[in-house]
């Protein structure tokens, strides 16, 4: 490397690349799910899902709540992602990814992937859970896709939560049905059936 260019580098230092620290199957331990019963099973969960539909619902209408909601539409696909806020306890939102996915599996959806991928940024951890769930097998159509591809996404910086994200993107193929509305799959998601 000549000299300018060392020089170069010293003042204009190139950005590091993203480094990836693991890329597994997302597996829940058995504390994990011991915890995620615990927290379902109490008063808490239902407070916290009724706060997120109420903040779901007041963002549809334009109106501000504690509980920062970005809402995702178009033709293709709907969804929404709830920010980190001082409303929900960190803990939160990996119970609300469990228990989005538990909702989503009772409708009969079956799981077709999960991810845990984990990447070292400049100045802070990457972490992204996900789990992609996919409308029941059929074989004839018009195939039924119910609500379309379900996406569940959680983001961490550092550990902490940064967002979770739930999409659902339908199929446009003459092959299937015309998709359910998503306004009745987000009753669902916040249903403690």
């Amino acid at each position: 490397m000549s000299f300018f260019n060392q020089i170069v580098n010293k003042i204009f230092p190139k950005e590091k690349k993203n480094v990836i620290l693991s890329n597994e199957v997302l597996k829940r331990s058995q504390n994990e799910f011991n915890s995620y019963e615990d927290w379902h099973s109490s008063d808490v969960s239902n407070e916290i899902l009724d706060k997120i539909f109420r903040a779901y619902h007041l963002k549809k209408t334009d109106i501000k709540d504690p509980i920062p909601i970005a809402l995702f539409q178009s033709e293709k696909a709907n969804g929404f992602a709830i920010a980190n806020c001082s409303s929900l306890l960190d803990s939160d939102y990996k119970m609300l990814l469990e228990h989005f996915k538990k909702q989503v599996l009772s409708l009969g959806y079956r799981q077709s992937g999960s991810n845990r991928k984990v990447t070292a940024e400049q100045d802070r951890v990457l972490t992204k859970e996900m789990y992609y769930l996919k409308p029941p097998i059929q074989m004839e159509p018009p195939i039924d896709q119910r609500f379309g591809n379900i996406s569940l996404e959680l983001i961490l910086h550092d550990e902490k939560p940064h967002f979770l994200k739930i999409m659902a993107s339908v199929y446009s193929d003459r092959l299937y049905s015309e998709p359910e509305n998503f306004s009745d799959l987000v009753e669902k998601l916040f249903s403690k059936e």
